[in-house]
């Protein structure tokens, strides 16, 4: 049977230190401003077992587990980025931010 024998090495170190040159991304938005994002607007949610779901009708009422006063979260790709209150903007809803996550 022969027997290898591997020998420990020893690696230096490298220490990172900041070359103070361009960063890799810059934060000028010029490139992305004309990207659209859809934004969602959590009100609340509800448990119900499948019966219950299954006879839903028409005028029904599903309650929510959120006070009426309780600020709503904003959500950029299902992640919060923000809360606040909802506001009649119009004919629509709106939502007053006051809070940024």
């Amino acid at each position: 049977m022969n027997e290898i024998v591997v020998a420990p090495i020893q690696l230096e170190e490298a220490a990172y230190e900041p070359t103070g040159g361009d960063p890799l991304i810059r934060r000028n938005l010029a490139m992305l401003g004309h990207v659209n994002v859809r934004l969602n607007v959590v009100l609340g949610a509800a448990e119900l077992n499948v019966e219950k779901l299954f006879g839903l009708t028409k005028g029904d009422t599903v309650a929510l587990d959120t006070d009426l006063d309780a600020p709503v979260t904003l959500q950029l790709d299902g992640k919060p980025i923000a809360r606040g209150q909802l506001i009649a903007a119009g004919d629509c809803f709106g939502l007053k931010i006051t809070e940024i996550l």
